[in-house]
């Protein structure tokens, strides 16, 4: 008997959006890996290579932040525009070239220039049209399936010891070639496997046309961003979820140093990313579940807390008991706050413009991750810890959760 896959009925095994979330997953990690877990390790060896100050190495995570805040409407509008399809095919090559000028560095100024391009390449190819396309292929079981899919984060912070131990061996130029190949084999495997769905607008009625729907696709954009910026929701969501994200941009970028700057080498510090990555994969698929049994908005605001009490322990506790207890909260913080803060935005606003919209809340979002990395760069080459800055980022966690909880009742927004 020949197995098929289905183009509906999401609780079937059978539904090919499941096949989707499942290739999203090996996706995600190789874009996390090196994008965000990896960030700190590629970082850490630029400065003991080249002595150059945190404040400004950091400063490679921040430029491609504000990069990522000015593109994020125009990637999300992209991504409605052409479908994820051929949008992640080019996505690959580009964050390809990104690590290709990666493995030559030795400025500062290419350095910025190499974080550009992956930048741009993983944005366009990565977490953004994954869970895009997880919010078109699904409705019912959209969260779960968003958590599922993006999983691949948690498997990639389980992989950073490898990635660690790499360019320790094996040098920048080595680990970053590899993983240029790695990033453009993915290019065209991409292409056969990834597919578009297009869904109905809020109405519920079936767009009668590809080209009727290209006819009104500018004005029905425009109205969902005037409608999106009028109401408080919007708003309330982008900046939890900057606040939150604050963080996490900073310890990919940070906590490897902070790390062995307590005496511990960066293959350890590795490790302790693989620990609250293992953690955080249980944890998103628990959000996932509780997020569409029960009122997400009481949800993402525990694991938020959950998140902000890691930080306030990585701050005061530095030995190998705190880390232990820091890597525990921060992975059932982290993991489970993931599929809440993408899917919570489906209560409030049509999925037929999730990513458009999502790209404009990324204005929002990214004006906390541009900040953080750097200043957080600026208060260790200031003070010679990074104390005061993880204790401003658990606080940003906590009104994160407070925003959460403020949430109006849920209520689709753009009609």
């Amino acid at each position: 008997m020949k197995f098929k896959y289905k183009t509906s009925e999401e609780s079937s095994i059978a539904y090919y959006g499941w096949i989707i979330a499942i290739y999203g997953n090996f996706i995600i990690a190789i874009s996390t890996l090196v994008g965000m877990h990896g960030t700190g390790f590629f970082l850490k060896a630029f400065e003991t290579k080249y002595n150059w100050s945190r404040a400004s190495i950091s400063g490679a995570s921040s430029f491609t932040r504000a990069q990522s805040g000015l593109f994020g409407p125009v990637e999300g509008y992209i991504l409605d525009r052409f479908g994820a399809r051929r949008v992640m095919t080019i996505g690959f090559v580009v964050t390809s070239l990104g690590f290709y000028f990666l493995s030559s560095t030795t400025t500062l100024f290419s350095l910025y220039i190499s974080y550009m391009f992956m930048t741009l390449g993983v944005a366009i190819s990565g977490w953004l049209p994954i869970i895009t396309l997880m919010n078109s292929w699904f409705e019912n079981k959209k969260t779960l399936a968003m958590a599922l899919s993006s999983t691949g984060v948690h498997i990639a912070g389980a992989s950073t010891a490898l990635l660690a131990f790499c360019i320790e061996s094996y040098g920048i130029r080595n680990t970053a070639l590899v993983i240029s190949v790695i990033f453009l084999f993915y290019s065209p495997l991409s292409y056969v496997l990834i597919r578009d769905k297009q869904i109905n607008s809020n109405n519920h009625k079936k767009i009668e046309s590809k080209e009727t729907y290209k006819s009104k696709f500018k004005l029905n954009i425009n109205q969902d961003i005037k409608n999106a910026l009028t109401h408080r929701p919007f708003w309330m969501i982008a900046i939890a979820h900057s606040f939150s994200t604050a963080s996490v941009v900073t310890l990919g970028v940070h906590l490897p140093a902070h790390i062995t700057d307590l005496g511990f080498s960066s293959v350890q510090a590795g490790y302790v990313i693989m620990i609250y990555s293992l953690v955080a994969a249980v944890a998103q698929i628990i959000g996932g579940y509780f997020g569409d049994k029960y009122t997400k908005k009481y949800v993402l605001s525990i694991f938020l807390v959950f998140q902000s009490l890691s930080l306030f322990i990585l701050s005061f506790i530095k030995n190998i008991y705190g880390i232990i207890i820091f890597s525990i909260c921060y992975g059932i913080g982290f993991g489970g706050r993931n599929p809440l803060l993408t899917s919570i935005r489906g209560d409030y606003f049509d999925r037929a413009n999730f990513a458009t919209l999502f790209g404009i809340s990324g204005i929002v979002i990214n004006i906390g991750t541009v900040l953080s990395p750097v200043l957080s760069g600026y208060l260790f080459d200031l003070k010679g810890d990074y104390t005061v800055a993880f204790i401003v980022l658990g606080i940003l966690a906590i009104v994160g959760s407070v925003l959460s909880i403020l949430l109006p009742k849920k209520k689709l927004l753009n009609r």
